[in-house]
């Protein structure tokens, strides 16, 4: 489903006929003024666009932006307000046009180009272009994989086509904003989505969008292994498309249907629903999904070891990718072609498609997808005999290989050292073993962690439906008993006779039953603090999910330099025993000395990492409620490292300086270390938050920084002590508004997008504070920045 940019030009380009006539001369006639030669050379880019000519539409959509800006700085324009307008709205178009033709050669340009055209959108006031070019620009960063930054852009259109009214707008964003919150595994969150894009569809009556409802409901189920669920919604989109006798459309739902008949293991079913949409495609002149139909019927042929009919799919396949700009669909098709062959044993045509992917990678800067090649084009080489040749390539995939590619590396280490062994270097084999064995348990550990993920956001999403369910069911019930009472009301208009009667009687079990709503108040009393604890509960588990990723970091640092340094001291002790052998005591006594300062470098790594693990475990216990000496200036600078180090694991794109500045004076408080590395964590995950989301906004000229401070001071009034302390987390972010600051530490209310905050952190926080004696409050000015600080009293018998 193409949706964000192209969506736009599907409104921008309609009703411009006749374009291939003015493909044939582009040398439009002198008197044509320049309005019209605009209009033709925007029609042209559309119709070239359309038929997957980028070239042609970015050379007519780049010559009507030049004629464009001229006449934007002409005099006789700009003196005519309305003229104006209508230059800055064919501009929008060329731009989107721009952006669209290189939004996967160039995505950086694509970008540029359309925060160009939202600028001149804002301009001209018209709301739901700009929802337009934020969808565009989310779809740009959903094709880099950055699904972050993709919702932040999707959830700005949606507010503007709901702030509009745009129904038929707003039913596909929806679906939009559905798919990031699927993409990053928030099933619950990305049902609602699609729920309500599927009720806003069927207000309206849009077939179109019902169907891109119902499909992305159905891959969902299937996304949580709910097969059944997944072909029923799908199968309500074809029955659609049936009615509407769109061949195309039915093409595309069988391949939907072969997708998840694939995952569900019925190959067979999957292979006749593929070959059903190829039969109908073959027929229409779109390549595109053509080729995509033939790498499923690939895939499937592969799946069941029928190796001559996968190649002959992939091959076939790749004859329609070139008329595609998804160059990484034509990666793909390679990669497993290459395989086939390989297990084929036809070993210059593995080299051959592996040399394409290779060059494919290079041209849109993939490193995964190049260093696969590197690894592939390897093993092809050592399945001949070659190590020498294959040693080569191996270096090439371990220098292009990112750093978070662990499974990749290992599989790397692994084929170097295998060919080392074979060429007799068994110094270097049992080297790149050892690497191998250090990234193994690593390789288990993500294994596990995607396990634990996957199987937790199954579970999320079955937790929710089946409280919607239960939900729906509460409200059928109440629907029931009103349409019962309706009924009752009616049968007593028709009775009056009996009305005393009757209310006496009514008078009398209300009276009866009026221990029982007392009773039920009770029970969801009792729920309702029963939930606040899990809620609680889940918020500190939570910040230690934050503390996750820097955790392993940091625990990695102190971890390598114990193995190096132990590594290093066995060779030494050889080296050691050598000398002693031959009498040379003076060095032997000189490699001791070494040795023995190796050893104070492991004991001190090895603290280092008994420190970290046990403040994990100090963190995630429950809180004894009991305080204790603690260093408050250590606390700080622990949570504000392992916060960085989790969100950089997180995010590789994530950047910002931190600053520090510790009272030394403080020494040891009193105060239960738990609950104030909680609020700790807190505040500086959330200024990291602010400052990396106005980088987004304002990537020119604007550096994230996080400062994190302590002073000892006099105590707040709320204070009992005669000392205090302050800590300070300060941000140059973009302030707070005063409308979000006068509720900040209401408790549930947050700013974050769904799925991202609980909204409990900063009430939590303030109610720790609060129980220590202290107070927490907040300082901000717009475009400025923020400061949280919080004052805790130092009791007189503080060591």
């Amino acid at each position: 489903m193409r949706t964000g940019i192209f969506i736009v030009l599907l409104i921008l380009t309609a009703g411009f006929p006749g374009l291939q006539g003015y493909a044939q001369n582009s040398r439009f006639a002198d008197n044509i003024d320049d309005t019209t030669r605009i209009n033709k050379l925007n029609s042209l880019a559309g119709n070239f666009l359309k038929q997957n000519q980028y070239d042609s539409c970015l050379k007519y959509a780049s010559q009507a932006l030049t004629i464009t800006e001229n006449l934007i700085r002409s005099k006789s324009v700009i003196n005519n307000p309305a003229y104006l307008k209508q230059s800055k709205y064919h501009k929008i178009k060329s731009l989107i046009f721009v952006a669209e033709c290189v939004s996967v050669s160039n995505p950086l340009k694509a970008t540029d180009t359309l925060l160009s055209a939202l600028k001149l959108v804002k301009e001209t006031g018209n709301k739901n272009q700009e929802a337009e070019i934020y969808a565009g620009i989310g779809e740009i960063y959903t094709m880099l994989a950055q699904d972050q930054p993709s919702l932040v852009n999707n959830l700005r259109s949606l507010a503007i086509l709901r702030e509009t009214g745009n129904k038929k707008g707003l039913a596909w964003q929806l679906t939009i904003v559905g798919l990031n919150h699927r993409n990053m595994g928030n099933y619950g969150d990305a049902m609602e989505y699609f729920l309500e894009s599927l009720k806003v569809s069927r207000e309206i009556s849009d077939s179109l969008t019902i169907i891109e409802a119902l499909l992305a409901i159905g891959f969902t189920y299937g996304y949580v292994e709910k097969w059944k669920d997944a072909l029923n919604y799908q199968q309500q989109a074809l029955k659609i498309y049936q009615q509407m006798n769109d061949s195309l459309g039915i093409a595309r739902i069988y391949n939907d249907m072969g997708v998840t008949n694939m995952r569900a293991g019925n190959l067979g079913v999957a292979l006749k629903q593929h070959q059903e949409a190829l039969s109908i495609r073959l027929k229409s002149p779109e390549h595109y999904y053509t080729f995509a139909s033939y790498l499923y019927i690939g895939n499937i042929y592969e799946k069941l070891n029928r190796l001559p009919e996968a190649i002959a799919n992939y091959e076939a396949g790749l004859r329609y990718i070139k008329f595609s700009k998804y160059l990484v669909s034509g990666i793909d098709a390679q990669l497993n072609l290459g395989i086939v062959y390989m297990k084929s044993s036809d070993y210059q045509k593995a080299l051959n498609a592996f040399s394409s992917v290779l060059e494919l990678s290079l041209k849109i800067k993939d490193r995964t997808s190049e260093a696969q090649a590197y690894l592939y084009i390897a093993k092809v080489w050592l399945a001949q005999g070659e190590p020498l040749r294959a040693l080569t390539w191996l270096r090439k995939a371990e220098k292009a290989a990112p750093e978070s590619a662990i499974v990749f590396l290992g599989d790397t280490y692994q084929s170097i050292a295998e060919t080392y062994f074979k060429l007799g270097d068994y110094k270097n084999a049992y080297i790149n073993l050892k690497k191998y064995d250090g990234v193994k348990d690593s390789i288990i550990v993500s294994e596990n962690l995607e396990k634990i993920t996957t199987l937790s956001n199954r579970l999320e999403f079955e937790n929710r439906q089946a409280l919607e369910s239960e939900n729906y069911k509460k409200n059928l019930a109440i629907n029931q008993a009103e349409i019962k009472r309706g009924k009752i009301t009616r049968n007593f208009s028709l009775f009056g006779m009996f009305v005393a009667v009757i209310l006496a009687v009514i008078a009398f079990v209300r009276f009866i039953e009026k221990k029982k709503p007392n009773s039920r108040l009770n029970d969801t009393l009792s729920d309702l603090k029963s939930t606040q604890a899990q809620l609680i509960q889940s918020e500190k588990m939570a910040s230690l999910g934050e503390l996750t990723a820097g955790i392993a970091h940091e625990i990695q640092n102190p971890l390598n330099f114990v193995n190096n340094f132990s590594e290093v001291n066995k060779e030494l002790i050889g080296e050691m025993k050598d000398e002693l052998a031959v009498g040379n005591w003076q060095l032997a006594k000189e490699i001791s000395i070494d040795i023995e300062q190796n050893l104070e470098k492991i004991n001190h790594h090895g603290k280092r990492a008994d420190a970290i693990v046990k403040g994990m475990l100090q963190h995630s216990r429950t809180s004894s409620g009991v305080k204790e000496p603690t260093d408050i200036n250590a606390l700080a600078d622990e949570y504000l490292r392992l916060a960085y180090h989790g969100l950089r694991a997180k995010d590789k794109s994530f950047n910002a300086t931190i600053k520090t500045d510790f009272d030394e004076t403080i020494g040891k408080i009193d105060i239960i270390p738990q609950d104030i590395g909680r609020v700790i964590l807190n505040l500086i995950t959330n200024a990291f938050y602010v400052v990396d989301e106005r980088k987004k906004q304002q990537p020119e000229g604007y550096e994230p920084t996080v400062t994190v401070s302590s002073k000892a001071v006099l105590p707040p009034p709320t204070g009992g002590g005669t000392r205090g302390v302050q800590i300070s987390v300060k941000d140059n972010g973009p302030g707070i508004p005063q409308k979000v600051l006068d509720k900040i530490f209401q408790p549930f209310f947050t700013t974050k997008p769904t799925g991202q905050g609980t909204g409990l952190g900063l009430s939590l926080a303030y109610d720790i504070i609060k129980a220590h004696g202290g107070e927490l409050k907040v300082e901000t000015k717009v475009d400025l920045g923020s400061v949280f600080m919080f004052h805790l009293p130092i009791q007189q018998n503080t060591k």
